[in-house]
């Protein structure tokens, strides 16, 4: 359990934390993996999020996992045509919009960012590891006041 003092300091950051879908790079999930690789070799994202065209999240993908593919398979990138939900990966941590603070912090140790997704499973953005330690950044500079409250 968090400390009501610091969870309700670290809530008044909460606008902070979500990245709303619009302002990510996203793949869709019928995108070939030639397309797929080409975006993400010119991004600085390792790992990007995999959605439907109706914007349901699907998965998410990396650049290692298409090279790996293509090495696996002796494929050109020419020959790269499958869609790209062949390969991603679909067993991938998440939470609900109206998630907990600390189920966030538990499930960001292993996780750079989390995919927040709503009731019908659409996709509605994501929280990343970094967000969270600006919030905690903020904290460890105000805790005195914090813990007077």
């Amino acid at each position: 359990m968090i400390s009501p003092n610091i969870e309700a300091f670290l809530l008044d950051h909460e606008d902070t934390f979500l990245t709303p879908a619009d302002k990510l790079a996203v793949i869709i999930d019928t995108h070939n993996m030639d397309h797929a690789k080409l975006l993400l070799s010119h991004m600085t994202y390792s790992r990007v999020p995999v959605v439907t065209e109706d914007n349901h999240f699907f998965g998410t993908i990396s650049l290692r996992e298409i090279v790996q593919y293509q090495t696996e398979n002796g494929l050109s990138d020419e020959e790269l045509q499958q869609d790209i939900a062949l390969i991603a990966k679909r067993d991938v941590v998440t939470v609900s919009e109206h998630y907990d603070l600390a189920e966030v912090l538990r499930k960001l140790v292993d996780e750079s960012f989390l995919p927040v997704l709503g009731e019908e499973g659409e996709f509605l953005g994501i929280i990343t590891r970094k967000s969270i330690l600006k919030a905690i950044n903020a904290l460890v500079h105000n805790v005195e006041m914090v813990v007077k409250k």
